[in-house]
């Protein structure tokens, strides 16, 4: 069996070795003048940056009109709710008036703005459906 008893012994003589003084290799100009001489080209990063900017411009204006579209849609289903709660009030008080019915039938047949959110779309579609059904109800 081997006893080791100092294993850092060969990595100090290595990085003797491999130590280099200051002033002795090439020194940083002829790295930055030979770099110069290879890269004539002009740089081009302002055109990067202006095309980066254009994507980010046009992802918040689609961000800004899905918002709206959004905001919208969440109106418009907080409004039928609403009407649906209405009848629901009328019903139990035993009159409804047809004012109030022509009214959510138009909200209803209005043609609403689409979403890329399919859950909104899901949850609009079943407030609409909720509505025609007791409208259906109602009209026989």
């Amino acid at each position: 069996m081997i006893k080791v008893n100092d294993i850092n012994k060969s990595n100090e003589l290595n990085s003797a070795k491999t130590a280099k003084r200051p002033g002795e290799g090439p020194s940083f100009s002829s790295f930055l003048s030979e770099t110069m001489k290879n890269n004539n080209a002009p740089v081009s990063g302002a055109g990067n940056i202006s095309i980066a900017d254009a994507i980010f411009a046009t992802q918040m204006v689609n961000g800004e009109e899905e918002r709206e579209i959004r905001k919208k849609l969440l109106k418009r289903g907080n409004q039928l709710l609403d009407k649906l709660e209405e009848i629901r009030d009328a019903l139990l008080t035993g009159y409804i008036a047809t004012d109030k019915l022509i009214d959510i039938s138009r909200m209803v047949k209005e043609k609403q703005a689409e979403t890329s959110d399919p859950k909104l779309q899901e949850i609009m579609a079943e407030i609409e459906l909720r509505v025609e059904v007791e409208l259906a109800k109602l009209t026989k």
